[in-house]
């Protein structure tokens, strides 16, 4: 991930220290995750070497017991020995599997908590992106966070906002148009079908027919020339007359299929465009505004030593505490 001289230069001195501060962080958690990986490396390693060892010793096993003069030989004696042997031999090797499970869990949590920088990704594509569209000016802007004993449940509080605006989004994005505007367009269409089959009389023809009917009606089929083709190629033009038909019967067309639009039209829940750009417009706001809450929030438990993961999507204005002067 690269943040040059040219993206960092466009912050505000705060912003930046703030995102240097950052990057150190997940730097920090890189090379954690890569130490762990190798402890968990090398443990997996041991505990192979260490139990492929033990279990050659003990195919090997012979239990044997060396008994008095004239006793009888005491039944059992080689298998409690095996298991006694068994029982010694494999202590070494669940100490290996259960130090392999520290190292297990250790490299899990490194990973995570390298994961939870995925959102620098996010900044850097925004960052990036605005750079090419040529920077604006930013300013600091980081609001106080809202009042509140319990940082984490306030955060939990607007996260759960936030996927109600995710959900009024795609509410809006999905919202059918209005039955007029449908309507309208569909009209539009038909007119001008009917506009491209609407004969044309010609009042100077001595002979034949001064519409050209049959010529409205016909199919065409003409030869293409395409490049390479070894035999010759047809296609057809003309609509054998459907446009013509479109305007013979404009007014019953449009009956019906405007019949057809108010039979499927929803009950609610319609937007026009420029409803449904308000409603975006809306929504966007009032999100940029939770989520500065949110970072503000985050911060105020940083400082106070508590963790609360940033998410990967965070606005990156919200985590850099910038807006456009």
């Amino acid at each position: 991930m690269d943040f040059p001289e040219n993206i960092l230069a466009i912050l505000p001195a705060p912003s930046r220290a703030k995102l240097e501060s950052l990057l150190i962080e997940r730097d920090a958690a890189r090379a954690a995750y890569v130490a762990a990986s190798d402890a968990w490396q090398a443990a997996r390693q041991e505990h192979g070497l260490l139990e492929a060892r033990v279990k050659q010793q003990l195919a090997c096993f012979q239990g044997y017991e060396v008994l008095a003069p004239g006793e009888a030989f005491r039944r059992g004696a080689a298998e409690a020995a095996k298991s006694e042997a068994e029982e010694r031999l494999m202590g070494p090797v669940v100490a290996s599997k259960r130090r392999l499970d520290l190292a297990a869990a250790a490299m899990e949590r490194a990973a995570e908590r390298q994961a939870s920088f995925g959102y620098l990704e996010n900044i850097q594509q925004w960052l990036s992106r605005i750079v090419s569209l040529g920077a604006p000016r930013f300013e600091h802007f980081a609001p106080p966070p809202p009042k509140s004993r319990d940082p984490v449940a306030e955060v939990q509080k607007l996260r759960a906002e936030l996927s109600e605006l995710d959900a009024a989004w795609a509410q809006a994005e999905n919202a059918p148009a209005p039955v007029s505007e449908l309507k309208s367009r569909f009209l539009a269409e038909l007119d001008a079908i009917a506009a491209r089959g609407a004969p044309k009389v010609n009042h100077a023809a001595r002979a034949g027919s001064p519409v050209n009917l049959a010529a409205a009606l016909r199919v065409r089929h003409e030869p293409v020339a395409l490049p390479g083709a070894d035999a010759p190629q047809f296609a057809l033009s003309g609509d054998a007359g459907a446009s013509f038909f479109a305007w013979l019967h404009r007014d019953l067309i449009a009956e019906r299929i405007t019949a057809l639009i108010d039979a499927a039209a929803p009950a609610t829940g319609a937007l026009t465009d420029d409803d449904r750009d308000r409603e975006f417009s809306r929504i966007s706001a009032r999100r940029l505004e939770l989520e500065r809450q949110e970072e503000a929030l985050i911060v105020a438990a940083e400082q106070e030593g508590r963790a609360i993961q940033r998410r990967r999507d965070a606005d990156p204005r919200a985590v850099l505490e910038v807006a456009e002067s």
